[in-house]
């Protein structure tokens, strides 16, 4: 790892992002209905983030539970760098298609925080600053039909995945809009348990104000298309988040 005091705060939105653009099984409630597609009713994924010497600074947990009518995703986030502790939680309510229904998300990297809320109407998102009064004013997003937060956006890719097909370039809420975009790059073997496990590599691009990553993300070929691995390299910087055995 190179040697640096304090990381850069574009690097701390580049972990978070790659975290979203994000399997161990654990009991739960049975759901009413089975789901729609290939995403388990209930399924946790916990991954441990790694730099390149394979030394771990952090986890993240996926959740994903459904009940009729919709889909509840949650996203946890803990990590340690030189000087700054990162905890990062986010909630996403969907209905069965995962378009999005309302989404928060609450940050903190060291001293900075942030705390939002999205409300997804028919026609706009409305963005909620949760640090600020009540009676602040929402800022307010134009947008079509079904559009997505982060989460909802990456369990929708594994059904398309599952289904054959790459989703068009979208703009995704995680707070503001991004841009993505979508590519397939290869399929290729990746060592996992000691075996040799088949995933389909995307490429990721994100676009957002004032920022842009690219990351790899692995996609297993079971049937729910589980997120084995994430891949980025930002500035002089690069770390992995992986699924754990």
């Amino acid at each position: 790892m190179t040697s640096w005091s304090r990381p850069k705060p574009r690097f701390l939105q580049a972990l978070s992002a790659a975290a979203l653009a994000a399997a161990s099984l654990q009991q739960a409630p049975v759901a009413a209905q089975a789901p729609p597609g290939p995403i388990p009713a209930s399924e946790e994924l916990r991954y441990s983030i790694h730099w390149p010497s394979g030394l771990s600074f952090g986890s993240a947990l996926f959740k994903a539970r459904f009940t009729d009518p919709g889909w509840r995703f949650e996203f946890d986030l803990r990590a340690s760098l030189p000087k700054i502790e990162i905890n990062d939680r986010a909630v996403s309510r969907s209905d069965e298609q995962m378009c999005g229904q309302e989404f928060t998300k609450h940050i903190l990297h060291g001293n900075r925080r942030a705390n939002e809320l999205l409300r997804f109407r028919p026609n706009a998102v409305e963005r909620i600053n949760l640090e600020e009064a009540e009676e602040a004013r929402p800022g307010v997003t134009p947008v079509q039909d079904c559009a997505r937060d982060a989460l909802a956006f990456l369990y929708f890719l594994r059904t398309e995945l599952a289904a054959g097909r790459i989703p068009p370039p979208s703009t995704v809420f995680f707070g503001a809009g991004y841009r993505v975009r979508l590519e397939h790059a290869q399929t290729r073997w990746l060592i996992w348990d000691g075996q040799r496990q088949l995933a389909d590599e995307i490429r990721v691009s994100v676009r957002g104000p004032g920022s842009e990553h690219e990351l790899s993300a692995y996609f297993g070929r079971d049937e729910s298309r589980a997120p084995l691995l994430f891949r980025m390299q930002f500035d002089d910087e690069s770390f992995t988040m992986r699924l754990q055995e």
